[in-house]
């Protein structure tokens, strides 16, 4: 199995078809500045074989912090934390993607008090607001040298919600179809475009289910899917409802999604979700994806795409300790509770 043979996007060439897909690293102190931790993680991955990295989810607006240890890209005060990690990340080659996001509901009781931003009420302020802050977002991981970024819309956070119909009832034209649901991450996509240039990669991370994987979520997310092929994303990486299961999966967690969605878009796709062994890899590239992404194997073992190559296992099982925040003043730096 070659799992360092190019990938070839809009904008950007992924060094193989093993990707470290973004997963929070709970470490930012407070004020949304980078633990020096975080630096040592992805000089390890720079060099773990990885044909691509993306990095912790990082917020575009204080409203939407989705957790007290998350990154910030708000401001230019953060600039140098950026740079610092896509230097980091991108010592040996391999192109580095900044995931930003906006927690939405999940900014309640993590973003100091400020009102938190839903579908239902936002007003259009809020979404010129916010489809303005990824754009500026955007600008600044640009200038910190990152390959692209990559916008977050899964996982129930802001771009999620907006898209399932049982977390936004707007009748205007943010609600009730597919493409009006979709619209301000349309807005966010042509809003980083004008700002940062044509050509600079933009991805997409959304779920390829609903909560009970219904036919009706497949055929708006194909139509949505079919928009960001027209629009010019670089790529989609599939993931879903129950992302982060606890325990050894006994198969990659979205294959069908994959295999179903393959045939009805042209977009080059990323299956992310409980990717665990050469033979997962195989049935998902046989599906249809152009790559594979995974996040906690990667912690438990930094050369995990050797392993894999081999046809071998992750170590990984799923006890989800790295979800736990660091502590931040070093004293505990062990983030896995079964890596060797």
């Amino acid at each position: 199995m070659n799992l360092h043979e190019h990938v070839v996007l809009r904008g950007i060439t992924l060094s193989g078809r093993v990707v470290r897909s973004a997963t929070e690293l709970f470490c930012s102190y407070p004020d949304g500045h980078v633990h020096p931790y975080e630096f040592s993680v992805y000089d390890e991955l720079s060099r773990s074989g990885a044909g691509m990295i993306l990095t912790a989810h990082t917020c575009v607006s204080p409203e939407g912090r989705s957790n007290v240890w998350q990154n910030a890209v708000w401001s230019d005060e953060y600039l140098a934390d950026a740079t610092k990690i896509a230097a980091a990340a991108q010592a040996h080659g391999i192109p580095c993607v900044m995931q930003l996001g906006h927690g939405g509901m999940k900014g309640e009781k993590n973003n100091g008090g400020l009102p938190f931003v839903t579908p239902d009420n936002a007003t259009e302020v809020d979404i010129r607001r916010i489809v303005k802050a990824f754009g500026a977002g955007a600008l600044r991981a640009k200038r910190a040298g990152f390959a692209g970024v990559q916008l977050h819309a899964a996982h129930l956070y802001l771009f999620s919600q907006w898209f399932y119909p049982e977390y936004n009832h707007r009748t205007d034209g943010y609600g009730s179809c597919a493409e009006n649901r979709f619209r301000i991450v349309r807005e966010s996509f042509e809003e980083i475009k004008a700002v940062c240039g044509g050509d600079f990669p933009v991805l997409l991370k959304i779920n390829g289910d609903d909560r009970e994987n219904t036919a009706a979520y497949h055929r708006d997310l194909v139509t949505v899917l079919n928009l960001c092929d027209a629009l010019g994303f670089s790529a989609a990486e599939i993931s879903g409802w129950d992302s982060a299961r606890h325990g050894v999966p006994s198969s990659p967690y979205f294959l069908d999604n994959i295999r179903l969605l393959h045939k009805e878009t042209s977009l080059p796709l990323i299956a992310v979700g409980g990717i665990r062994s050469g033979a997962d890899v195989d049935a998902l590239l046989s599906a249809g994806a152009c790559a594979i992404s995974m996040a906690r194997p990667f912690l438990q073992n930094p050369g995990i795409v050797s392993v894999l190559e081999r046809g071998g296992v992750s170590g990984c099982t799923g006890c989800c300790a790295c979800f736990r925040a660091l502590d931040v003043t070093g004293e505990r730096i062990v983030r896995c509770g079964c890596r060797k």
